[in-house]
């Protein structure tokens, strides 16, 4: 059996502060506590996973926090909790370390029959213990995350809430984003990598997907979820998108009652090479909630005021330098997005974005994409260096990369909120793929990229079906550029880069319209971005005033 190893992640270090005091409590003899009980737990196809279970002194029984990973269940998040007074229960996903059955990422985690729902199998062994008080939350981060989402999709009876940091709840849009395959992403994540094969047969959103898919059920949640994520993690959207989801879609007690966290980091690196720094030194702690207070909240019953708390907390970003420009702060809110009015900017000939619709009859720009010459890709949110912030002024020098951008900014600029393009665009290829990054230029010329996002051609419309372009026609293609918490800085510029390619962070396309990944050619494809009257592309922007 293969044995899964785990990686490091950049997000830890926001941890202690979150877990209010609670990081490993009665673990100051042992990095790593020893389990009171090692258990093999069946599940509903007889498979048996291998089980970990640290129980405090005393007299129980006590509230549970669980937590499936793939990785090395001695090495956990949940863990952070022994000594707390709570009963740890951490187990191996099925195929992974000790645990019988075959790994097929996640598809034994959801709301499946006999074999396909190991969390809910898992859940209610846990519930029938002696040392469980019947009060179960769950504990998940990345990989044990995703498997958390899913089971919460289940709606286990006996889990209270959970604490999601860093996770997907669309499996298919961490691989396939818009269709346009992950390649950094998921051949640098062994336990991914090994399913490529499997990928590779399922290139549309399928019910493949479906069953890994928490987002589609998310109105089933039934339990508060604190969700904890950073801007430039390659799993960004899943925590903005599951927290809107739950928090307003979800059944009692999830709806109304959940929280999102989200700062400036990455997943598995630093997070790019710019520096946000708190100008307000805020206790998050103490305007926001910790994950001990969270747990205490809805497995003990203690009124300790974490749901006075508001619901969002968000760090907006801003130049270190630009002391006059509001940001780098934590800001509060009651729901994701905050209010904001859609601001948008457009394409014009020359290389310029403004703020008024271009007015000529036709304008177009034409560029050569290359897939055997790729346009590559520097930062962003990926799982593995480099991510976040990273300057793009050499890419930008490509004839394959085109620029538009605003006037230096006279005032301050605050975006909060999801970040889309509306590209008029044509081919004289069958497929391709047409993407955008959002840039924050500096006054010294740096260009900081701060959002990005593709589409691949043919699943412009629908991720469900594949729908080819007549060459030379012009489509409408809306390209997602996740969310962000910005100022702009007076002095700045807004800056728009078009691509058809992001590599590595995204295969390149082969431009034939060939099966992704079994394609025995490429060739070239000239590409047409229109900025007129008839077809006016363009950024749009949730613009905000950030309040004092």
């Amino acid at each position: 059996m293969r044995q899964l190893r785990a990686p490091r992640f950049a997000l830890l270090w926001l941890l202690p502060a979150l877990l209010g005091g609670a990081s490993c409590l009665g673990c100051a003899a042992s990095a790593h506590p020893r389990p009171a009980i090692e258990a093999m737990v069946p599940v509903s196809d007889g498979a048996r996973l291998a089980t970990h279970v640290y129980l405090p002194k005393g007299d129980g029984p006590w509230p549970v926090i669980l937590e499936r990973t793939p990785y090395n269940r001695a090495k956990t998040l949940a863990i952070e909790f022994f000594g707390n007074d709570y009963a740890v229960v951490t187990q191996n996903l099925r195929g992974t370390r000790e645990s019988e059955g075959e790994w097929d990422v996640f598809g034994h985690d959801g709301w499946g029959g006999p074999g396909r729902r190991d969390g809910l199998d898992t859940v209610a062994w846990v519930f029938e213990q002696p040392w469980c008080n019947g009060n179960i939350g769950l504990a998940g981060f990345s990989a044990s995350g995703i498997s958390a989402q899913l089971l919460l999709a289940a709606q286990p009876p006996g889990v209270k809430c959970a604490f999601i940091n860093a996770a997907s709840d669309n499996f298919y849009e961490l691989v396939f984003p818009r269709g346009c395959y992950r390649r950094n992403t998921i051949e640098g994540w062994a336990e991914a990598k090994s399913m490529l094969p499997e990928f590779e047969r399922h290139p549309t959103y399928d019910a493949f997907w479906a069953a890994r898919d928490a987002r589609a059920r998310a109105d089933k949640v039934n339990v508060p979820v604190f969700i904890l994520s950073g801007w430039f993690d390659l799993a960004q959207r899943s925590a903005t998108a599951f927290f809107q989801r739950v928090h307003n879609d979800g059944l009692p007690p999830a709806r109304g009652n959940c929280k999102l966290l989200m700062n400036t980091l990455a997943h598995a690196a630093p997070s790019g090479t710019l520096a946000f720094p708190d100008r307000e030194n805020t206790n998050i702690d103490a305007v926001a909630g910790s994950i001990k207070d969270w747990f205490d909240y809805w497995l003990r019953g203690e009124d300790n005021g974490i749901q006075d708390k508001p619901a969002v907390t968000l760090f907006v970003m801003t130049d270190e330098a630009a002391l006059d420009a509001p940001g780098n702060v934590w800001r509060f809110y009651e729901n994701w997005p905050p209010a904001s009015t859609e601001k948008r900017w457009y394409l014009h000939e020359g290389g310029r974005l403004l703020d008024t619709p271009p007015e000529v009859a036709a304008s177009a720009t034409t560029y050569l994409y290359d897939p055997t010459s790729p346009t590559p890709s520097l930062g962003g949110n990926n799982l593995y260096a480099p991510s976040g912030p990273h300057d793009q002024r050499e890419i930008e020098s490509r004839p394959d990369v085109l620029v538009f951008e605003t006037e230096p900014l006279q005032e301050p600029l605050t975006v909060i909120g999801a970040i889309s393009v509306t590209l008029y665009a044509s081919s004289d290829a069958v497929d391709t793929d047409f993407g955008a990054r959002l840039c924050d230029v500096y006054p010294d010329g740096r260009s900081m990229l701060m959002n990005e996002g593709m589409v691949r051609a043919r699943y412009r419309d629908s991720i469900h079906e594949e729908e080819f372009m007549t060459p030379g026609t012009v489509y409408e293609f809306r390209i997602d550029l996740w969310d962000t918490a910005l100022t702009f800085a007076p002095g700045h510029r807004i800056r728009l880069d078009i691509v058809s390619c992001s590599d590595p962070r995204c295969d390149p396309n082969p431009n034939t319209g060939e099966p992704f990944r079994r394609h025995t050619r490429t060739v070239p494809a000239r590409n047409t971005v229109r900025h007129d009257a008839v077809y006016p592309s363009h950024l749009t922007l949730p613009v905000t005033r950030l309040e004092p």
